[in-house]
């Protein structure tokens, strides 16, 4: 079988690579040309560890392809659907692992509605370059099944969502409220620690038994917390902006996550729990769902 990427990046790279190598699927690549020398030999060098062949033009690449894999950077991913939608034969899946926005996958997957291609939505969970071609990916949509079939036994680690296109993205997009949001704490509070000399030694105190317990645990723990003590949290925290402040940097993490605890504390969690620890993360939730009359998405 032919599987056709349209881009070839790292992700791109890593996935033919491993694809290729099960010998009975075919790599083709789509990339447009690069500006400056360097770049168009660091492509042919992807080009090679991914034992992809180049054709010249999309149109090229996905012709008679059993799947066409895009990789391409978000910003261009609905427009290479548009692009793609009407040259896929019947039976042809669509795999976006683009980190599009949601509304960019739904547009994408409802081009795919009146042809006889299959869409998938891909969201990939880590990096290539730290777990290579074992990086999870979750798939939802109409072809999800299918390339599941199709990669699984090469070495991919996939799994599905029974859920219609933009659930997988859905899923991603939550899951980087915490994980891109940690990013960017990191970034806080390291410059932060850095400028008051304390780089190293603020470091080594961000351990114990948070960090030791598989997320889900973390998660339970905090918020059965939260429930009795985000009030100090919110002026703990509010405190450390101002230190973060004071050294020269705009607090928006620290700042905001204050205003997030305290928004919870106005809520008079303590009450419900009767200044007790709650019972569980699900009670917890329920109750904020209650307090503050939001239940779902669009709520007011």
């Amino acid at each position: 079988m032919v599987f056709a990427f349209i881009g070839f990046g790292e992700l791109g790279t890593c996935l033919a690579e491993q694809l290729s190598r099960s010998g009975h699927i075919e790599v083709r690549a789509y990339a447009p040309p690069r500006a400056s020398a360097g770049a168009a030999q660091a492509l042919q060098e992807r080009l090679e560890r991914g034992r992809a062949q180049r054709l010249g033009s999309l149109a090229e690449a996905v012709a008679g392809a059993g799947a066409v894999v895009s990789v391409v950077p978000s910003s261009a991913a609905l427009k290479t659907a548009k692009t793609c939608a009407p040259l896929l034969a019947d039976g042809t899946l669509y795999v976006d692992l683009t980190a599009a926005s949601l509304a960019d996958t739904e547009a994408a997957a409802a081009l795919f509605e009146s042809t006889g291609a299959g869409y998938v939505d891909g969201a990939v969970l880590g990096t290539v370059a730290t777990s290579g071609p074992e990086v999870p990916i979750v798939l939802s949509g109409p072809g999800a099944a299918r390339w599941q079939a199709l990669v699984a036994p090469a070495g991919l680690r996939v799994s599905v969502i029974d859920a219609p296109a933009g659930h997988a993205t859905l899923l991603k997009l939550l899951r980087s409220v915490y994980m891109k949001g940690r990013d960017a704490l990191i970034v806080e509070m390291t410059l932060a620690a850095r400028r008051y000399g304390l780089e190293h030694e603020v470091l080594a105190t961000v351990k114990g038994p948070g960090e030791s317990v598989p997320f889900p645990q973390l998660a339970e723990r905090v918020l059965c917390a939260l429930a009795v003590h985000a009030g100090r949290r919110a002026d703990e925290l509010h405190a450390s902006s101002e230190v973060v402040a004071a050294a020269g940097i705009d607090p928006v993490i620290s700042r905001a996550g204050s205003e997030v605890l305290r928004a919870l504390a106005d809520l008079d969690l303590r009450d419900a729990f009767d200044h007790e620890r709650a019972p569980s993360a699900a009670e917890v939730l329920a109750a904020i769902d209650e307090r503050s009359g939001r239940t779902a998405p669009g709520d007011l």
